[in-house]
């Protein structure tokens, strides 16, 4: 009788089981999310989940099944049908679930609040674009990303004249405000 702790494992990578590459995302993954660095991010979490077949569960084209489906009951009568679990309902909670972990762990912690109350990867990654991404987005397609001290002056600039002591109190700080915290402020 031999006493072995060895055994074999053997996967299947296959764009709809991607779970086992996705736990070692981090070597792909590997520049945490800021108030400040939106695109950079973005442009590392794209192509590896498109690389994996899993961007659809965060783009919205891949759309949650329905937990339950209505199947023919036995005895060959058209009008009777039951309801059964949804395999793919499972399969998609936990591909999405392993995602969810990825884009979570990929946030800082001044961030970490877009994952609150949000129960699915497409949750989260709508939270940070719309958080994170408009300003940055048409700042980059301006031709260039402006500094967050520049940021401050243009917004600082088209204040109206009430806010304009909160604007001085914050610029003599020294320290630049990202946009999601003037918003905040505002």
């Amino acid at each position: 009788m031999s006493s072995s702790s060895e055994h074999t494992v053997t996967t299947i990578s296959s764009p709809n089981n991607s779970s086992n590459t996705l736990t070692s995302a981090h070597h792909f993954v590997s520049l945490k999310l800021t108030h400040r660095n939106y695109l950079y991010w973005r442009t590392q979490v794209i192509p590896f989940l498109r690389g994996q077949g899993l961007l659809s569960f965060v783009d919205g084209t891949r759309s949650q099944p329905s937990p339950f489906m209505e199947v023919p009951a036995g005895d060959n009568s058209s009008n009777n049908i039951s309801t059964t679990e949804n395999p793919a309902y499972a399969a998609w909670v936990q591909q999405d679930a392993s995602i969810l972990s990825l884009l979570i762990s990929s946030l800082s912690e001044e961030v970490m609040y877009l994952a609150l109350g949000q129960t699915t990867a497409r949750g989260v990654w709508t939270a940070a674009e719309t958080a994170l991404g408009s300003s940055t987005q048409d700042l980059a397609l301006a031709g260039r990303t402006l500094t967050p001290s520049e940021q401050n002056l243009y917004v600082f600039r088209g204040l109206r004249p009430e806010f304009r002591s909160m604007a001085s109190a914050l610029a003599i700080n020294g320290t630049p405000v990202s946009i999601p915290q003037l918003a905040d402020f505002l």
